[in-house]
């Protein structure tokens, strides 16, 4: 059983009872869609100033976890300061120079220096290995707690990914939520299996869900990307998550960036060419896209071919090819991906 189940949707938000000053905070989570559950939990801590001392922001990626925990954040610092405090508190948090907010992502080794996923994002950084959350930052961590709050009344530290966290790093961090002193911890993750048992059981659970179609169409509306709406594949591919729609902080490379670059011509598979012209597509798409826009590619053929044929080879096919692309040289694996497909499409070349 997923341990999301254990939550039931809390209904009605309007219902204020048993939430003190809720109009206080509550604008603060109202770009957030879809999360009733996740606000209603958040919403009544504040209230009722009973914060555990770690929660696990737990559910796919692309949802709203991590807008959640700033405005968690924001609420819970700045709803009860006077307007221009408020707006001061409000900026530093946006901007991620709060002095009593540490924001942990995980990191790549380049040069022999470690960077965020956001800074290589940025520089348009690609690498092999999976990135880490390494033992180096949770002994910043250890240094910030170490400090007393200096304009709030706690610290927060928020992990993102938190399943990617090296062990070293994992039973280090253990050790600090043992001790958390005066602080939040917000440990964000889509796979919460994946997670020490030790260090879950420390967190209250926030489940976060995937959209209904309906609910993605608002989101589209809502920040100004209706033009998504008339490639309804895209947001199918979503399954239920904005962020895998649309760019945004956390998915600079979202389907609609693909969709928008890629030369049309790639967007149908050739199930039924001669080995030739296989082999010429293998290569030509291996020239012209790069791996992350090859990976891409494989994804939104699987949902076009499941789509039509319902296909349960086909559809592994395309995982497998997926999956290999980051371990095997890419040009080979899209010649066997495209001599598979055409096989099992009745070519037999």
């Amino acid at each position: 059983m997923s341990i999301l189940q254990f939550f039931p949707d809390p209904g009605n938000l309007t219902d204020t009872t048993g939430i003190a000053e809720k109009a206080t905070f509550e604008a603060y989570f109202d770009a957030i869609a879809g999360q009733s559950t996740a606000i209603k939990l958040l919403q009544t801590a504040i209230s009722t100033n009973q914060l555990p001392n770690a929660y696990l922001f737990a559910g796919i990626d692309g949802v709203g976890k991590r807008m959640t925990a700033r405005s968690f954040i924001k609420a819970l610092f700045c709803h009860s300061l006077p307007t221009e405090k408020a707006d001061n508190c409000l900026n530093q948090i946006e901007l991620g120079n709060h002095s009593d907010v540490l924001w942990i992502e995980p990191t790549y080794i380049h040069n022999d220096n470690i960077i965020p996923v956001s800074m290589a994002v940025r520089e348009k950084l690609t690498f092999k290995q999976t990135p880490q959350i390494r033992i180096e930052q949770v002994r910043e961590i250890d240094r910030f707690l170490a400090h007393l709050p200096i304009a709030a009344p706690r610290q927060v530290v928020v992990i993102e990914q938190e399943e990617l966290m090296a062990t070293k790093a994992a039973s280090a961090l253990l050790k600090i939520l043992e001790e958390p002193r005066q602080a939040t911890f917000i440990l964000i993750a889509s796979n919460a299996e994946l997670l020490l048992p030790t260090i879950r059981s420390r967190c209250s659970l926030v489940p976060f869900r995937s959209l209904s179609y309906h609910q993605m169409e608002r989101v589209l509306e809502t920040t100004g990307h209706q033009e998504v709406l008339k490639q309804p594949e895209i947001v199918m591919m979503a399954q239920g998550s904005p962020g895998r729609a649309i760019p945004s902080e956390s998915f600079a490379n979202a389907s609609w960036h693909y969709f928008q670059k890629i030369d049309p011509s790639f967007l149908n598979p050739p199930l039924n060419q001669s080995l030739v012209n296989l082999l010429a597509t293998a290569k030509t798409i291996c020239q012209k896209l790069d791996l992350a826009t090859q990976q891409w590619l494989l994804e939104y053929w699987q949902y076009q071919l499941w789509k039509t044929q319902k296909n349960r080879e086909i559809s592994e096919t395309l995982s497998n090819a997926k999956k290999s692309l980051k371990l095997a040289q890419p040009q080979l694996v899209w010649e066997t991906c495209l001599m598979k497909l055409a096989e099992i499409a009745g070519n037999h070349l």
